[in-house]
This record gives structure tokens, sequence and C-alpha cells, in this order.
């Protein structure tokens, strides 16, 4: 297991860092580290403009709603350019006065969304649930509060009275926990426990877990396969003691997005080109190299 913290130190150092060698791949997004990722970039620009830590979480919230199979790049300056120019349209007491109908106009106009039925309608029943229900741990959280990452994660389950999820599209598995871990930084929001935060496993993740010889076990399910990879990953992130990102020390919240880097752009590259291509530290323990 020790090997194993050598190996998730090394993609998070090379992710935060900007050490990731991708000269010989092609098609790479314009954000190839932390520090230039749309999220981080806008919410940056959000605080230049002196925008508040309200408005800042507001943003992530919506925005990571409804980020999901198409260009997320885009999205998230679109969302930004939507915001200068209708900033009640992140106002949760705002939208209650707005139709499902105007909501779609303004997000459609703006490419900020591609459902034009399914993402302004989970848009205003999120804001509905922020703005009445203000006791709740996702509002608590977005009005200034210090909230732990696992009443975060039950409330986003929760439905209402209605039998309707209270945050729909935020609160899928993959969503919620890079939802959280975008609040908690670039969005500098108060949470505690990030610790309990499992990474969130994807084809690209399960790649590179396999590719590093962290999968021991045969015979799994989906579900249990999951599972085990989040306690490889958990047990590696707690031995190695990683230091970085500030925020995220010592957790999978901060391996999270270094790692499905470095399974899209480093094992999904070699996979498509049928050969082994370094990409980092974490390649000298890949099995294609051995």
């Amino acid at each position: 297991m020790s090997d194993f913290g050598k190996i998730a130190g090394s993609i998070v150092e090379d992710y935060y860092r900007g050490r990731f060698d991708l000269s010989a791949r092609n098609n790479l997004p314009s954000a190839t580290s932390w520090s230039t990722t749309p999220q981080v970039e806008c919410v940056q620009y959000l605080r230049d403009i002196e925008a508040t830590d309200r408005s800042i979480l507001l943003y992530l919230t919506f925005l990571a709603a409804i980020d999901r199979a198409r260009d997320s790049e885009r999205l998230w300056w679109s969302g930004l350019e939507l915001y200068e120019n209708h900033p009640e349209v992140f106002d949760p007491l705002g939208l209650l006065g707005l139709s499902c109908e105007q909501l779609s106009e303004l997000l459609s106009n703006s490419n900020v969304s591609k459902n034009n039925e399914q993402d302004p309608q989970a848009w205003l029943e999120i804001a509905q649930t922020i703005a009445l229900e203000s006791n709740c741990p996702v509002s608590r959280l977005i009005y200034g509060k210090s909230v732990d990452a696992k009443h975060l994660l039950k409330d986003l389950g929760t439905r209402g009275d209605n039998g309707k999820n209270r945050f729909p599209l935020l609160s899928g598995s993959k969503t919620s926990r890079t939802w959280i871990r975008l609040l908690a930084r670039p969005g500098d929001a108060k949470i505690t426990h990030l610790d309990a935060l499992p990474i969130a496993v994807d084809a690209h993740v399960n790649l590179a877990t396999h590719n590093l010889g962290m999968v021991k076990k045969e015979n799994l399910d989906k579900t249990q396969l999951t599972e085990y990879i989040q306690s490889v990953w958990r047990s590696a992130v707690a031995t190695n003691k990683i230091e970085e990102p500030d925020d995220f020390q010592s957790t999978c919240a901060g391996l999270d997005p270094a790692l499905s880097f470095f399974g899209r752009y480093g094992c999904g590259h070699c996979d498509k080109v049928g050969k082994p291509i370094r990409m980092g530290l974490a390649c000298n323990h890949c099995r294609q190299f051995l």
C-alpha cells in the first residue's frame, strides 16, 4: 500500500504543479492543470469584479448541476457571461418569480443549456429549495455557514413532500461529489469532513486503477468493484499524507480531479493508440511499461 500512496502523491503533484508531459497527446482541453480549469478561472474573475461569496457559490451550484454530456469548458464561460448580463438568474429568491419558459430562453440564448426542458426545470427546483428551505444543509452552506460534507450528501439525496428530488441533476453520485469539491475549492465554502468524499469512479478512473496495478481482486460485480477502487485510493491518499492542494490535504477530494485527468488523457490516450506513452511519474508504476 505504501507504493499506492506514492502513486497517488505523484499524480496529485504532477497535476497541480502542471508537470504532466502532454507533448504526445492530441485533442487536449485548454485546461491541463488545476489552476487553468474554467471553474477556477471563472471564480477568480468573479472575485475580481467583487461578486459576493454567496453569488460565487450559487454560480458553481447551478452550473455544476447541468454540466454533463457537453463541452464543459464552454458551459462555464457561457455561464459567466450569463451572470454578468442576467445576475438575477443566479438569485434563488429572484428566480421564484421567473417561469420555466423565461428561464429556458435565457439559458438557451446564452449557450448555457443544451436541454431546454430538463435544465431550466432543475435550475428552478434547486433555486426553490435553497430559497424556501433556509435551514437545510445546502442552504446553510450557500449562506455562509459551516456544514459537514456527509450532511450535504444526505441532503442532496432526499425528496420533498411531493416525492420529487429536491436537487434534481445535482444529486447524482458523481455530480454531487464534484459539486461539494468545487464549493470547497475554488468556492471557499466552509465544508468539514471532506475526507468523507470518495473518488468518483468512472471508466477513466477504472482504467487507470487497473493499469497501475491497484486492483488485486477478481470476480467483483460493478458495485463491489467501485467500492473496492474507492477504498484503495482512500487508503493510498491517507498513507502518503498528500499535502496539496492546501484545502484538500490527505483527502480524495484533492486526488479526484487529478486522477480523472490522468485516467482520461494518460491511460485513455494509451489505450486509444494501442501503446504506452509516458505522461507523468505515476507511469513508472504502470504495468504496460513493466
